[in-house]
């Protein structure tokens, strides 16, 4: 395994590394440095569509512009950690800033099914198991669970950013992989504890309602 030095050299060539996943704003490559890490890249397409030319004016206001997500995913990831050390939060592990051949790229540790491959998301387990399985209620129970008692701040939940899986911290679990972090203007869920708890089970709630809505389930045999 090379050496974290090897970041300083010059930045990574992403451009001809195979896609594991694609989004509706990102892109995911495998770390070429470190096969433990994930390196998360924003879509040309995505960023000429909602902060190019022809994107609204208040799209391009903020500092960071495009970036802003890995600002929120990094800040909240750094935050939780620093108020609750003690508490496990089921999200991913951020790792830090990169740069590639593709613009800035968020690395986190990637989390990974029994076998080495990418843990599946649960959109793909609620349609293998033909719905909200006894297993899949549990660990979800469980993971909103975690949100709560750490208080991470949720900006996006759907079936396709939750994966479960393991990483480095322990077993199998469900882990938010990406929309963590504060959102709103003004910051109410950073300032409210109660708040953000209310707002992370109306998401649930509605990332429940959701995947129960789109994901289509096979037909029985």
């Amino acid at each position: 395994m090379q050496s974290n030095v090897d970041r300083l050299s010059p930045a990574l060539q992403l451009k001809t590394a195979p896609v594991l996943a694609t989004g509706q704003l990102r892109q995911i490559y495998q770390d070429p440095l470190d096969p433990r890490m994930l390196v998360k890249v924003l879509r040309a397409d995505a960023i000429e569509r909602r902060w190019g030319g022809r994107a609204r004016w208040y799209k391009r206001l903020p500092r960071a512009l495009h970036y802003g997500g890995f600002v929120r995913e990094l800040k909240e990831y750094i935050s939780t950690r620093a108020r609750q050390p003690e508490c496990d939060a089921p999200i991913a592990r951020v790792v830090g800033i990169v740069d590639t051949d593709l613009g800035l790229g968020l690395v986190s540790e990637k989390v990974i099914a029994p076998d080495g491959g990418l843990a599946p998301t649960l959109a793909s387990l609620y349609e293998r198991e033909r719905g909200f399985s006894a297993s899949i209620d549990r660990e979800l129970a469980r993971f909103l669970d975690g949100l709560l008692a750490c208080n991470v701040i949720v900006g996006d939940m759907h079936a396709w950013n939750i994966v479960f899986g393991s990483d480095t911290r322990g077993s199998e679990r469900f882990l938010l992989v990406d929309g963590f972090g504060e959102k709103h203007l003004i910051p109410i869920t950073s300032m409210s504890r109660r708040f953000n708890a209310h707002n992370t089970r109306k998401l649930y709630r509605r990332m429940r309602e959701q995947v129960s809505r789109i994901v289509p389930l096979p037909p029985m045999r």
